[in-house]
Order: C-alpha cells, then sequence, then structure tokens
C-alpha cells in the first residue's frame, strides 16, 4: 500500500500541472441531468457535514490531525487498488477510529500498470474481488461509501477512456466499458437475490455473476454464495469526476461517463488551492448545479500549494455553508505523513479549518459512532485551541 500510495502523490503532482493550463480556458458542457439516487446515501443529520481526512495507515496520524483541527473526523479515506483487500487493514482502521470508511478505489497502484481494465470487469474478470468486497464489508457491518474510480476523466487515471493527448484508449477503456464496469461492481456490491442480480447483468449486456452458466451454477457454492442471495452490506457509491476533463475533449466531459441514477448515491468534485482559478470555481459551482437530486461531497480539497493567507479554504468553507447538498467534506494530507500536503504546512487554513469544524453544523461522529465520553473530550479540545 506503501507503493501505491507515494505513487498517487507523485502522479497527482505531474498532472495537475498540465490540469492548471486547461483550467482558465472556461468551462466544460456537461452532458445528462441527474435526478434522484435510487438507494440509501447514508447522509449526515439534516442539515449537519462531515468532514474527514485520507488516511496513512496509521491511526497514529489520525490522531494527531484531530488533534491539529481540534475535531474528530467523521469519515476516513483509504486509497486502495484492485485486488487490495479491505480485510489488509482499512475495516480495522475505520472502527478502531470509531469514523465511517471512504474507499477511494482505483484499478492500479499509484504510478503502476492497472491491474484490470473497465471492459474486464464488465465482463466479469473481476468479479471475486467485488464478492469479498461485499462479504468483508457486510460482516463489519460499518457503513462504508465507495469512491469508485475517481476523476476518471484524468488521463492520469488508468480507467480513463483517453490518453494525456487526447486519443482514445480504445473498447477496453471506452466510456461505455466504464459504465458498464461501475453498474456491474454496484450491483454486485449492493446485494440481494442472486436471481435478480444475474437479470439486471445480462438485460445489460454483461455476463452473470462469476460468469456462471445460470443462477445455479455450482460456481456459488464455491465461492461462498449461500441460499441464492448476496450479503447486503451497508454501502454508498459516490461518483466523482474532474468538473474540468483533461484531457478536454468532448467524449471526455464527465455525463460520458455517468453510469445512470440507479447507480449513484453521492455526486462529488475535487478542488485545491494550487488550481482554485476563476475557471476552476465556476467549473465547481456549474457542476454542482447540473448533478442535481444528490448529496454533494468534495472528495479532497487542500490548501496545498499556494494558501498561504487562507483565502481559498476560507472561500471552500463558505461555498460549503451557502450550499445545502454539500454534505461532506475530506481533506487530502496525502497518504504519507508529514508531507507538504498536511496541514500543519498551512497555519492560516489549519486556524480556519478549527474554527468551521467546531461550528455545530460538522458532526465529528456519524450515528452510533461516539464513544461516551464524547462531550468531555470535545471540552478538551477546545480548551487547547
Amino acid at each position: 500500500m506503501a507503493e501505491e500510495m507515494a505513487g498517487k502523490h507523485s502522479s497527482r503532482k505531474l498532472a495537475q500541472r498540465r490540469l492548471l493550463r486547461a483550467a482558465t480556458g472556461g468551462v466544460a458542457a456537461l452532458l445528462v441531468c441527474a435526478a434522484s439516487a435510487s438507494a440509501k446515501s447514508y447522509v449526515p443529520p439534516s442539515h449537519k457535514i462531515f468532514h474527514g481526512v485520507s488516511d496513512t495507515t496509521d491511526n497514529a496520524d489520525f490522531y494527531r490531525f484531530a488533534q491539529r483541527v481540534r475535531a474528530h473526523p467523521a469519515v476516513l479515506e483509504d486509497f486502495y487498488h484492485w485486488d487490495t483487500p479491505l480485510t489488509t487493514g482499512a475495516l480495522d482502521r475505520w472502527a478502531a477510529t470509531r469514523t465511517r470508511g471512504v474507499l477511494s478505489l482505483s484499478t492500479a497502484p499509484g504510478g503502476e500498470a492497472e491491474r484490470i481494465s473497465p471492459r474486464a470487469v464488465a465482463q466479469g474478470r473481476g468479479d471475486r474481488y467485488i464478492l469479498r468486497l461485499n462479504q468483508s464489508i457486510a460482516a463489519s457491518k460499518q457503513v462504508v461509501y465507495i469512491r469508485l474510480f475517481p476523476e476518471m476523466n484524468g488521463y492520469w487515471n488508468p480507467y480513463s477512456a483517453f490518453n494525456e493527448s487526447g486519443s482514445s484508449r480504445g473498447r477496453s477503456h471506452s466510456t461505455s466499458s466504464f459504465r458498464q464496469a461501475w453498474q456491474r461492481v454496484v450491483l454486485i456490491m449492493r446485494g440481494g437475490k442472486l436471481r435478480e442480480i444475474n437479470r439486471e447483468l445480462r438485460e445489460r449486456g454483461m455476463p452473470r455473476l462469476l460468469r456462471a452458466e445460470s443462477s445455479q451454477d455450482p460456481v456459488y457454492e464455491t465461492e461462498s454464495v449461500h441460499g441464492g442471495r448476496l450479503a447486503r452490506p451497508k454501502v454508498a457509491f459516490i461518483w466523482n469526476p474532474q468538473t474540468i476533463a483533461s484531457p478536454n475533449v468532448p467524449g471526455n466531459q464527465p455525463g460520458y461517463y455517468w453510469p445512470g441514477k440507479r447507480f449513484v448515491d453521492w455526486v462529488a468534485a475535487d478542488i485545491y488551492s494550487a488550481f482554485g482559478t476563476p475557471g476552476v470555481w465556476a467549473a465547481f459551482e456549474q457542476f454542482y448545479r447540473k448533478w442535481r437530486g444528490f448529496p454533494f461531497a468534495v472528495g479532497e480539497y487542500s490548501p496545498w500549494n499556494n494558501d498561504y493567507k487562507a483565502h481559498f479554504t476560507r472561500k471552500l468553507f463558505r461555498w460549503v455553508e451557502r450550499h445545502g447538498r454539500a454534505r461532506m467534506l475530506i481533506y487530502y494530507r496525502s497518504v504519507n505523513p508529514d508531507t507538504t500536503f498536511d496541514v500543519n504546512y498551512w497555519p492560516r487554513a489549519r486556524k480556519v479549518i478549527r474554527h468551521q469544524l467546531n461550528k455545530k453544523r460538522f458532526v465529528p461522529y456519524a450515528s452510533g459512532l461516539a464513544p461516551n465520553h464524547h462531550r468531555r473530550h470535545h471540552q478538551r479540545l477546545q480548551r487547547h485551541r
């Protein structure tokens, strides 16, 4: 995991420098208008907001961040690649830190070759991994937000349909294959009656679960699918494209990756101070308005690399307060400790974040996760401000 995380950090920096040039060029048109989410979204209580942070896999770093902002993060985001089980640590860390998990799932370790293509996912070549996610999350009884294949219209991600030059990556990575891959993951992960899942897969031109011949195929017993049904874990899916496509070509706009409202529970976008140009803010606002009907999350934000006076951080929190569907923000402090993404590198931004997170609108724990001593602990944090 450490190698993957380091790769994400380095590849992001290179790609984002190029994105900055595109950001000033205007706002890309979006294709499809969403109506409403179809499954349980696990939003915070009415008019409340969750704040979270990216995980370094060391709980000490989580508590250090909480101390620095004087507030307990309600969600903890882990960056995993395909075939990495949640039982390798994420589920345990989410439980130990009393957070809801956010699984940001890629098809490749950071900066390395992909483990599976979108078309291969759609064709059932990765079903055993999806099935293990379904089973492990259900067994944990935790609520997990799945930020599936994020920033999919950014060329730096292996599941994107386009190269940096604007050339297509072919059928295996087409937006059609991406949409099918997304739908397949959601249908299997949400669980339910096997016969109904297989029917939906077949209606969408995809093989049955595990590429079985029928819903009575012996392969299901082999893979611990008993009683003709899959577990129903508490999951919610976050659709998180770039608001400005990179490359910014017509076929790479967010709408081409839209899997359909039945398969999305949250809509999200990322924003960083380094790229907080007027064009990016305009795209951010237009994206929020276009994809209405869903709770909205900021999948990643950071004062990196120029928010010395906290103008960006202040503006973002003000924006969230004025947009009622914004219900979650996640601070990206890298997936490694003590990088320039760390909140301590940005003392003025840290002060703004402290002030905002200690407002009543931000809840430090999701339902059922607050310890009995939460009130006393919160008062101690306040005294240290």
